[in-house]
């Protein structure tokens, strides 16, 4: 699913940069096929010390925005990207929940450290909380591609009756 969104990043037209932050060896390999950079992650672990571990990279690197997207979205495409990215034109702060409305499957940040990251169980209802309590200008953006992740055996089942074409499919195929 990585080399998905990884496609998916680097076909969209409106990112620029794609790192990718981990401690696996592996993704390190797809990371670099699909022109990413890694940051490596070490000894720290959880998502939002990751997420926190990027940020300070772009910080570093001076850019103005930071969009966090997981890697769990086999469905995602760079329409679903660019969509995303367009529609936050006006905002500081972009949220895009998981199908089921708990998680946040992607966020856009103007700049990187407007709202800390607050992934975890519940992370779209903490987002919206951070993004309200900012007082800068946000936006919830609900985008099919975004939305669907795997997270259990009937996510994989249903993403199994798209037939879509990629990496996972054909992973999961054999």
């Amino acid at each position: 699913m990585l080399s998905n969104v990884l496609v998916a990043l680097r076909k969209s037209r409106k990112i620029d940069d794609v790192i990718v932050v981990s401690g696996d060896k592996g993704v390190s390999r797809i990371a670099h096929l699909y022109g990413a950079k890694l940051l490596w992650e070490g000894k720290r672990h959880g998502l939002n010390k990751a997420v926190k571990l990027a940020i300070g990279k772009l910080g570093q690197e001076d850019a103005e925005t930071a969009v966090i997207i997981h890697a769990d979205l086999p469905l995602l495409t760079a329409k679903d990207v660019d969509a995303f990215v367009s529609s936050s034109k006006h905002v500081q702060i972009a949220i895009a929940p998981c199908k089921n409305g708990t998680g946040t499957n992607a966020l856009l940040l103007r700049p990187p450290t407007v709202i800390p990251p607050a992934f975890g169980r519940d992370s779209f209802r903490a987002h919206l909380s951070l993004a309200r309590k900012s007082k800068f200008r946000w936006k919830v953006l609900r985008i099919s591609g975004i939305q669907f992740d795997i997270d259990d055996p009937q996510d994989l089942r249903e993403f199994m009756s798209h037939r879509v074409r990629g990496e996972a499919f054909r992973f999961l195929g054999n």
